[in-house]
């Protein structure tokens, strides 16, 4: 316990904005928020320390271990506020957001599937009544099914 008492007294307060970069760091690596909390208790303890000083080394570990816990307790109900209501539910599903549009047969249907042109982008389609359709011809899109649209001839 000692060394560990040693280790965290010659901790100046910019050691935790340090860890708190490092941790955003690692964050931007991972694809989650869960980084963000001790980076907010790092940052934290770094002012405290920066004001108050360093009475004891023991309080810097307990209030980084509080402030952590304190945000993320807070932080996902914010963010879950802030992001919850989106005025626009299919911005990034492309599929969905296809349905009702007019597209072209790129490559002709057999067995019911083919390739449609929406836009700049080419499709895997499959007919909604599994009937073949020749290149060329004009369908709407009626589905989608993760990357593939259910279309019927226009």
């Amino acid at each position: 316990m000692e060394p560990f008492v040693t280790l965290i007294d010659s901790i100046p307060f910019w050691g935790w904005f340090v860890l708190a970069i490092a941790l955003i760091a690692a964050e931007v690596v991972l694809p989650t928020t869960h980084m963000l909390w001790p980076a907010a208790g790092a940052v934290v303890t770094g002012v405290l320390v920066l004001v108050l000083g360093d009475p004891f080394p023991a309080w810097q570990v307990a209030a980084f271990a509080v402030f952590t816990v304190i945000a993320a307790m807070i932080g996902p109900r914010y963010l879950k506020s802030t992001y919850a209501a989106s005025e626009h539910p299919e911005l990034n599903k492309r599929g969905a957001r296809a349905t009702g549009q007019a597209a072209t047969v790129v490559e002709a249907f057999t067995g019911g599937r083919g390739k449609v042109r929406l836009g700049d982008t080419q499709w895997l389609a499959r007919s909604a009544d599994g009937s073949d359709l020749a290149a060329g011809a004009r369908v709407e899109v009626v589905e989608s099914r993760g990357t593939e649209l259910v279309v019927k001839p226009a």
